[in-house]
């Protein structure tokens, strides 16, 4: 018998209109039909979860996270940033899918369905999710599968979905959300109310950065040295951005094959500890380690396909979230660029150049000019968003992104949470993308690769 979980949550509070880190996107999608902008979370479970509680605890992810109900709908004529709009069509049962895997169901079966599943692109008429109850794992076990548009969130925030559909312990009841389903319908507005209400926005976020340099330039005279060193911080991280996307690309011999279309994933578990042992009295990151055994790894690849590379460049997001902004939805990322020395054999040699890089990234606050950027983003037309996911196509070779899950173990509707494995997609030229993930003291990978990379040298 399960037990109610004490107290309740309130839904969150997000806004109608799409923020333009997230419209990238989305526009990158029409820009780059071969492209999945696609985020996705493989659960294994130790044992079947109790269908009853699977389906509520979907329904209180969809009533604490609005997203999950709501649908895009681009503005006027391209003219500003799309908007968020509850879908009255929306079908849980379209969202919440269980199908049984044939015997033998190991996880290699699993692993090529879910390839498939994370390929095939969402329905841009229907809310930006799909979730599926995988039965039929061999030793009885079974596994959970969400994937959600890149526009929705990025790892962080997708913790908050993680938070409400999964449990502490393995007898308390799914999360309860105060005041969900008590939405009034809002009236549909017309064309004119739309175009009136995207001139409202192009001029509140032009009042907005007109107010900020009004209030720069009144705390440059106020508090001179504080304002220099803000400035000064916010300069260092333009130059930085500007030195990565500036960055001459690296021309893959394994990449030139690839379309973006196929997966082929894998997956791999260290222990937390062990990393910290490692990089405790190196006086290096977690991610700097992982960085420095991603390059041997794809050194080694590139050597045995006699590529006659020595360096890659390795997109790596920087979270920019505040503590109290982890479990809000869309986009707060910067990127930094780090080539990895892949043709360096020397483990020690690499971790020194990797090294360097992360520090000089961290030194110059890329992540400072980041929420100016963000503020200039909504008066771009959106056509540009789509010519500047052409311009980047095939300007990263490969990625690497860490998400901090949680450090307790959890529980689906019953069923303990063994693993949790994060994917993103590849694309064309983009061939690699290598996601982490923390959870109960391991640090869970998902690799995600094209299987067409590599295959030119055969034919």
């Amino acid at each position: 018998m399960s037990r109610p979980r004490p107290g309740a949550v309130r839904p969150l509070d997000l806004p109608r209109r799409m923020a333009a880190t997230d419209a990238l996107f989305w526009f990158t999608e029409s820009a780059l039909p071969i492209f999945r902008p696609i985020i996705a979370g493989l659960y294994l479970l130790d044992g079947a979860p109790d269908a009853d509680r699977l389906s509520r605890g979907a329904e209180a992810a969809v009533a604490l996270v609005p997203r999950l109900r709501q649908r895009v709908r681009e503005a006027p004529l391209g003219l500003g940033l799309p908007e968020w709009i509850d879908d009255p069509h929306m079908d849980m049962a379209y969202h919440l899918r269980h199908v049984t895997l044939p015997a033998p169901g190991t996880r290699s079966h699993l692993l090529e369905f879910v390839a498939k599943l994370i390929a095939t692109p969402l329905d841009r008429e229907r809310p930006l999710w799909e979730s599926y109850w995988i039965g039929g794992l061999d030793g009885g076990r079974a596994a959970y599968l969400i994937k959600l548009h890149h526009s929705v969130a990025d790892g962080v925030g997708s913790v908050a979905i993680l938070n409400a559909l999964t449990q502490a312990g393995p007898d308390d009841d799914v999360l309860r959300v105060r005041g969900a389903g008590r939405r009034a319908a809002a009236a549909e507005p017309g064309v004119l109310d739309r175009v009136g209400s995207l001139v409202a926005d192009q001029a509140r976020a032009t009042g907005e950065l007109a107010r900020s340099g009004v209030v720069a330039a009144s705390r440059l005279v106020r508090e001179p040295r504080s304002a220099l060193d803000d400035l000064a911080r916010t300069a260092r991280g333009l130059r930085g951005i500007l030195d990565d996307v500036l960055q001459p690309p690296v021309v893959d011999p394994l990449a030139r094959s690839t379309a973006g279309l196929s997966r082929r994933l894998s997956v791999s578990d260290v222990p937390l500890e062990r990393l910290r042992k490692i990089k405790a009295p190196l006086g290096v990151t977690i991610n700097d380690v992982v960085l420095t055994v991603f390059a041997g790894a794809l050194g080694t690849y590139h050597r045995e396909h006699r590529a006659g590379v020595e360096r890659l460049n390795c997109m790596v997001p920087m979270n920019l979230r505040a503590r109290s902004e982890r479990d809000g939805m869309g986009n707060r990322v910067g990127m930094f660029n780090v080539r990895l020395p892949i043709g360096e054999k020397r483990p020690d040699a690499r971790l020194r150049d990797i090294v360097a890089q992360t520090r000089a990234a961290k030194n110059d606050q890329r992540g400072a000019a980041y929420p100016m950027l963000a503020g200039i983003l909504p008066l771009v037309p959106t056509r540009a968003y789509e010519w500047f996911a052409r311009q980047s196509l095939g300007k990263v070779n490969v990625v690497c992104t860490n998400v901090p899950g949680t450090p307790e173990r959890r529980y689906m509707a019953g069923a303990p949470v063994a693993a949790m494995y994060p994917f993103a997609s590849p694309v064309e030229g983009t061939p690699v993308i290598l996601a982490l993930l923390s959870y109960a003291g391991t640090l869970h990978l998902g690799l995600d690769t094209d299987p067409e990379a590599g295959t030119a040298d055969k034919r």
